[in-house]
């Protein structure tokens, strides 16, 4: 997303926030909200929209959001918002964030206890008082104690999915410095953890000096932390830490591996140097003249086959390095079409010829369209006579001649009895079903676990989504043996997913291993609710890869027809 565009959807959605916390009019803060969401949407920057008049085209935005954008683009700031932080700081409006918390419910809080952050609401849940007020029973605070710990949990790293878009822009700008003359992410978000502490880059340039100063005046820097005359380490507009090492070409492969491993990786790399004679220093491995200009130079040099950036975490790539048997990891030009994604019809922003457009941009021969099912109130979930209607739409498109297909799909609830939100007659005149967890999420496991390997076993279900419903520092993951699931989707050739929506990258890469060592297929999608999001597949080929999965292990490799034989013979 662009980053003024995301500067000022935060700061409506965050307006919108305090509102409701404030009781204010409900019409105003849907204002803000759907403003927010448009605009967070948008192709096109902010910056391209010249005056009032041009960005008062922008849906949902109006005159006054307008002059809003502008005060911003200005000033840095606006005014209103200034006021309205006065009456809820940010401290308290975050609140919103914790699962449970909502703004009827932390307005009791801030009117009878006088909370006011993330302490002072710890202290008032663990306060037996709370229990007087109506409609807060003792298992709700349980909830949100353990949501809480979840929060806390997060607000020390943040989420790979919201960082590395800011990493890239970054990354490109310093590509474009006079005298780089190649640029690289390095650290936790070269790994493709789930979640980073900060943005680690690492630079090639023979004036090490000129770059770092070019690279303190981009329009990213708010604040310079610290400076040295290869290095800097910057706070950016948006208090994410950033640190900036540049190096003389000759040293590039070895900063760029050692800035690039976990700790213990690295640990285990500097020991088999030392076994062979070669140096360490801060910088990296030397390999007695001088360091290493690649990193495939310096894993040769140890014996070792290239270890790809996201396995090394010392979970037995070194070994299988020394072996011969690192895996070929998935790319994401291995996928040949996304099979969970959704579009207007349900609870999307973009309509199904949006969507498919889009993907046969990307290369895609096919898109499964899997529009929530009518248990998924909230995201206008289809009725049966929606799905044929829906599917009218499918086969219209078509049968318009285009290089795509849309497959007929649906994301069919599980319901808390393990039964699926439509009948068995109607899935089987679905292309593809996956099928997901969205309510009842508080079940014991023995419970969760019979009510998902039920559906599983279902022969028109296809996959499973999101298996283990986390929200990444907002959600834990429901209870279940996900070893059980893992054993149900084989015996049943039934895939799981690896979904890249930006708070969930579930399953998570230990179960993706997991799951593949048992022989199960995964499908890596997006859930995607708009056509920007189907770029988002990089983060699910991430989280598989850190898996060690591998082009084989995946569904939507397969060719289209290769992929419709695999479906059909789910129904036999």
């Amino acid at each position: 997303m662009d980053s003024v565009n995301n500067e000022i959807a935060k700061i409506f959605s965050r307006i919108a926030d305090s509102l409701e916390i404030l009781d204010e009019n409900g019409f105003k803060i849907n204002a803000y909200r759907k403003a927010s969401r448009n605009i967070s949407s948008m192709p096109d920057s902010l910056e391209e929209f010249d005056g009032e008049k041009e960005l008062s085209t922008i849906p949902g935005v109006g005159k006054d959001l307008s002059q809003k954008i502008i005060e911003h683009r200005l000033t840095g700031k606006i005014a209103y918002y200034e006021e309205i932080k006065k009456q809820v700081p940010d401290e308290l409006a975050e609140l919103l964030d914790i699962r449970g918390v909502g703004p009827k419910f932390l307005r009791t809080l801030v009117k009878r206890f006088g909370v006011t952050d993330i302490e002072s609401l710890k202290e008032t849940i663990a306060n037996p008082d709370i229990l007087e007020v109506d409609g807060i029973g003792k298992k709700k605070i349980e909830q949100i104690s353990r949501s809480v710990e979840v929060f806390e949990g997060g607000k020390k790293r943040m989420r790979l999915t919201e960082v590395h878009p800011l990493a890239t822009a970054i990354k490109e700008e310093i590509e474009e410095i006079p005298g780089v003359l190649k640029a690289e992410l390095a650290g936790s978000l070269r790994r493709m953890r789930e979640t980073v502490a900060n943005i680690d880059i690492i630079a090639s340039a023979d004036d090490e000096a000129e770059v770092i100063e070019e690279f303190i005046a981009l329009g990213f820097t708010k604040e310079v932390l610290r400076r040295t005359e290869n290095s800097a380490r910057i706070l950016t507009q948006r208090g994410v830490r950033t640190d900036l090492l540049v190096v003389e070409p000759h040293c590039y492969g070895s900063a760029l591996q050692n800035l690039t491993g976990s700790r213990s990786h690295n640990a285990r790399i500097r020991e088999i140097a030392a076994a062979k004679g070669l140096e360490t220093d801060p910088m990296g491995i030397r390999n007695g003249k001088g360091y290493f200009s690649s990193e495939e130079e310096i894993y040769e040099s140890l014996g070792l086959d290239y270890i790809a950036p996201e396995l090394r975490e010392d979970r037995g790539e070194i070994e299988a390095a020394r072996a011969g048997e690192l895996p070929a990891l998935l790319e994401k030009e291995d996928l040949r079409g996304d099979l969970h994604a959704h579009s207007t019809w349900s609870d999307g922003a973009s309509t199904i010829r949006q969507m498919a457009d889009k993907a046969a941009s990307l290369g895609y021969e096919y898109i499964a369209m899997t529009d929530h099912s009518p248990s998924s109130r909230i995201a206008n979930g289809l009725s049966v006579k929606r799905l044929w209607q829906k599917k009218e739409e499918v086969e219209k498109i078509n049968s318009e001649g285009r290089t795509i297909r849309i497959l007929m799909g649906s994301e069919v609830d599980i319901l808390p009895d393990g039964s699926l939100d439509y009948p068995d007659e109607v899935l089987r005149e679905l292309d593809f079903v996956v099928a997901s967890v969205h309510s009842s999420f508080l079940m014991e496991e023995e419970e969760m676990t019979r009510r998902i390997c039920g559906a599983i076993e279902n022969p028109n279900v296809d996959a499973l989504g999101h298996p283990t419903g986390r929200l990444i520092a907002q959600r834990e993951p429901y209870k279940v043996d996900i070893d059980a699931v893992i054993e149900t989707a084989r015996n049943h050739d039934k895939a799981l997913e690896v979904n890249s929506s930006y708070k969930r990258l579930d399953l998570k890469d230990a179960h993706a291993r997991k799951a593949i060592e048992a022989g199960v297929k995964i499908i890596v999608s997006t859930d995607a609710h708009r056509v920007q999001h189907l770029e988002r597949i990089i983060f699910g080929v991430g989280t598989a890869r850190r898996g060690w999965v591998k082009k084989t292990d995946v569904v939507n490799t397969y060719s289209l027809s290769r992929l419709l034989k695999w479906l059909a013979s789910h129904d036999s």
